[in-house]
């Protein structure tokens, strides 16, 4: 016979929660941090996943899911027409400005302002050309022709549409920030020019055209970029559209017909965030972080609730003999949670948002999205991933705890005392009972219970003691070392990263070495030049023995990209070099692996300096050994570049035939810094140094830094006037001075800091929480074995020093947890980011022992005396007819 005792569940679970008040506090405080840090996890995971996806439309030029390219009015009437295209802008390409070689500067004409804003294209000044001879530029354009950002400034341009020469001076009517991400710049036309410049060529003549003439292919024609209801399944969707606008996806490549094809492209953005192209490494990171606050939220909230059902257990055992069942005694727990939810997850995304809000700006200091202007948006996505994990958490920790007051006999709940769960041996002892003796054996009772709180206090410090560790291990010497040669670097944007991504090469404007050698208080001056040109080594019958031994030891890389370059040096013999030439007094920057370096021999000519092979764990694998002879291959003017065809006929790549060849003999092995090169690498292949003398006079040579040595008093106004040259006259020229880079490191390492130290705070605060509570209730539960310790002869100084020692053993033990397992990690995991970071030397930290123990020390001491004050207000008498 079923009962229907709802109501009464319900008033029993809603009175024992208000019989419960600091169980409550500390379980809405518990589930507020789980839910917090859930929240920010999600916010933040978002908000870098926004700045990739950003960053890779930036690079693509667009934020539409799926383009269609060079295609008629008609066919895109057609495919738009489809109700499965939500919405769409297009463009029409008319050339590429041949007056201008700093960027491709493509020519167009857009739709309105809606293909402006999805191309990330905001006017500063100025509006959309009207007029035959307006045109919107971007500041690329201006900066290369020297011009003022002024509308009205007059832009002369050449291209060829259609195999006319087109020369017109427009005239400025808006312009825009140049994108940084960008392979190109975009320059718009108006509607008037491209109906003067088309004539009567139709869309169907233009693509005729375009088939006879691929280099010129789309010219004329449509660029359509399409929005559906998710970018999710963009290539699908595309697919079909094409299909049912009656046209062949990518046709000519099947053979059919070019009117009847319509080729296609699918933003990488959105395919690049998908979860099957996510990066490994990042997934395993946000996976650990995921794991360690379920784990962080599981030792809180379980333990709040096992210690509550302890201490209640009495109270469980009489509802049993009054017929309550084990489903009911679990529900009333889970009502509890809930209800203890319902209060804590509002407060906690609220918190979450506001540690993101917080965060984030710091985060993204960290990465390369800094420039992007990216804030993080309030998402549903992030609030519903915020409840469901901490309510998951929640009703997991209280699944235990309840099944443990459901399981209760009412007998067993009656006579509980904590521990008493198995039977010991008795000990004997001649001395008697001691004091901490007896604080010992009580942490021993419910070990569950102390390996708990002791698990969340290590947690905390060991976390800390990992990342101060980390943020001490980042050395400001080694990271000059490796981005600066002397007070200030001038260079291309390329190497210094103050601009746009790409230029069209690493050239130093003379003028601006002018200016710079102009300056006062220069008292040295050093050049680095570079063969920019493919250069290799000649692998003879020994270097190609010591290379095929690499392989086989697993030092050389070995991915897809990295073998193909493997089989290229068996199959031609030529190994991979990037070579540099050093004035005399850079050379002795160079670290000296092998060999001895005499650098008034070495400038003579005819040697040559080595690295290892840049693979993996490839310290000593040198490809040659000091005192043998190479040959350098370098491209001449007879120098042939073939294109390697596969099987089908189509290039995968290129490669230099009839090398002029050079014979070094190897002086030493050597370690180039980071500063010291155009910061790329050579994957499986070596970087070498030669005369510079011998750099200058290659075909494709070029000087690609120049470092200066600046008197203190006035390098102040060198940066000052390199720093106006660079922002005003030429964007692509790019400086790098001591003051900045150390700033920037110590931002980043400040920024790493914060973060770590954010997270570990949480953690700690978790870990106190536990700890306190289980001291609070400990007491509370254990007032009547007080009693009666104190009826027998114990006094009150023996019983507070007692609970004194209990919690102090909790530190004690927890800090030397600590202490071995957070310096023992932070060892490995240091240890192996030293062949990561080249900038990182792994140095002990004990700060967070300085830090946390004191903290944990004076909690020690307060939480058991405040709770035995309270305790004390109630007299022995009373405490020991007191059976819940």
């Amino acid at each position: 016979m079923r009962n229907n005792n709802q109501k009464v569940i319900s008033r029993l679970s809603g009175r024992s929660l208000k019989n419960n008040k600091m169980r409550n506090c500390f379980a809405v405080a518990a589930i507020v941090l789980t839910c917090m840090m859930f929240t920010a996890l999600a916010a933040m995971g978002m908000g870098i996943s926004d700045a990739m996806q950003e960053t890779t439309m930036r690079e693509v030029g667009g934020r539409f899911h799926a383009g269609l390219k060079g295609v008629t009015q008609e066919q895109m009437n057609q495919v738009t027409a489809d109700k499965r295209v939500k919405d769409y802008s297009w463009n029409i390409f008319l050339g590429i400005a041949e007056n201008l070689v700093k960027r491709q500067y493509e020519i167009r004409l857009a739709q309105g302002e809606k293909e402006l804003e999805n191309s990330f294209i905001e006017l500063k000044e100025g509006s959309l050309p009207e007029k035959m001879d307006d045109i919107v530029v971007d500041t690329y354009v201006l900066d290369e022709m020297k011009l003022p950002y002024e509308l009205g400034t007059a832009i002369p341009l050449e291209f060829t549409f259609h195999g006319q020469k087109v020369s017109k001076t427009f005239r400025v009517c808006g312009w825009y920030e140049g994108n940084k991400l960008g392979h190109a710049s975009e320059l718009y036309i108006s509607e008037a020019f491209w109906k003067n410049l088309k004539g009567t060529l139709t869309d169907q003549e233009m693509k005729e055209w375009g088939m006879a003439h691929p280099q010129d292919s789309g010219a004329g024609l449509y660029s359509v970029g399409l929005y559906f209801d998710s970018p999710a399944e963009s290539e699908d969707a595309v697919r079909a559209v094409i299909r049912d606008a009656g046209y062949y996806p990518d046709g000519a490549a099947e053979g059919y017909k070019p009117e009847e094809s319509i080729d296609y492209g699918i933003n990488w953005a959105y395919m690049e965030n998908r979860a099957e192209n996510a990066d490994p490494l990042m997934l395993a990171i946000l996976s650990l972080v995921f794991l360690a606050i379920l784990l962080t939220g599981y030792l809180i909230i379980y333990n709040i609730f096992y210690i509550s059902v302890v201490q209640d257990i009495r109270f469980y055992g009489l509802l049993k003999t009054v017929g309550t069942t084990k489903k009911q005694i679990r529900a009333i727990i889970r009502r509890q949670a809930l209800v203890l939810s319902i209060i804590g997850i509002p407060i906690g995304l609220a918190a979450g948002y506001g540690v993101s809000e917080l965060l984030f700006p710091f985060v993204m200091e960290i990465t390369s999205y800094t420039d992007l202007g990216i804030s993080l948006k309030i998402r549903p996505q992030v609030a519903v991933f915020g409840i469901v994990f901490a309510l998951l958490t929640v009703f997991i920790s209280c699944r235990k705890p309840g099944k443990i007051a459901g399981s209760v006999s009412p007998v067993e709940a009656v006579r509980y005392t904590e521990g008493k769960g198995s039977r010991k041996k008795r000990k004997k002892s001649e001395k008697g009972a001691r004091i901490h003796r007896m604080a010992l054996s009580n942490m021993g009772r419910n070990k569950k219970k102390t390996t708990l709180v002791l698990v969340s206090l290590s947690m905390s410090m060991i976390l800390l003691c990992i990342v101060l560790t980390g943020v001490g291990s980042f050395r400001v010497d080694s990271y000059l070392e490796q981005r600066l040669l002397g007070d200030v670097l001038l260079a291309s944007v390329n190497l210094t990263g103050s601009g746009a991504v790409k230029v069209a090469d690493y050239q130093i404007d003379e003028e601006y070495v002018k200016l710079a050698d102009a300056q006062p208080g220069v008292t040295a001056k050093n050049e680095l030049w570079q063969i920019y040109n493919n250069v290799s080594l000649f692998t003879d019958d020994t270097a190609m023995e010591r290379y095929q031994r690499f392989q086989d030891q697993g030092l050389l890389r070995q991915d897809d990209f990295s073998s193909s370059i493997i089989d290229d040096v068996k199959n031609r013999r030529q190994l991979e070099t990037r070579t540099y030439g050093y004035d005399d007094a850079v050379l002795s920057k160079l670290k000296v692996l092998d060999g001895q370096l005499d650098v008034e021999k070495f400038v003579q000519g005819g040697y040559i300096l080595l690295t290892d092979i840049i693979g993996d764990h490839t310290e000593g694998a040198s490809i040659y050994k000091p005192g043998e002879k190479v040959k350098l291959l370098v491209p001449t003017e007879e120098s042939e570049l073939i294109e390697d065809k596969d099987e089908t006929g189509e290039v995968t790549g290129y490669h230099w035939e009839n090398l002029g060849e050079t014979e070094y003999k190897v002086m030493a092995i050597v370690d180039i810094p980071g500063s010291m090169t155009d910061m790329t690498f050579p994957v499986n292949g070596v970087q070498a140094v030669i005369p510079r003398q011998d750099v200058e006079q290659a075909m494709g040579s070029w000087c690609f830094g120049i470092s200066y040595e600046v008197e203190e008093e006035y390098l102040d106004s060198f940066i000052q006037t390199v720093k106006d040259y660079s922002e005003n006259v030429n964007k692509e020229m790019g400086y790098l001075s001591k003051d900045e880079l150390v700033e920037g490191f110590q931002t980043m390492n400040s920024s790493i800091r914060m973060i770590g130290i954010a997270l570990s705070a949480v953690i700690a605060f978790v870990g106190i929480l536990n700890f306190i509570n289980s001291i609070i209730t400990g007491i509370i539960a254990r007032k009547r074995e007080f009693a009666i310790l104190c009826s027998i002869g114990m006094t009150e100084q023996q019983l507070k020093r007692m609970l004194l020692e209990e919690s102090m053993y909790y530190v004690l033990i927890s800090g030397s947890i600590s202490l071995i397992l957070g310096m023992a990690l932070s060892r490995i995991i240091m240890t192996a980011l030293n062949n990561v970071i080249l900038f990182f030397t792994y140095r002990p930290n004990f700060q967070t022992f300085v830090i946390m123990l004191p903290i944990l020390a004076v909690l020690a001491v307060l939480v058991p005396s405040l709770s035995y004050r309270r305790m004390k207000k109630e007299s022995i008498v009373e405490r020991l007819r007191d059976t819940e």
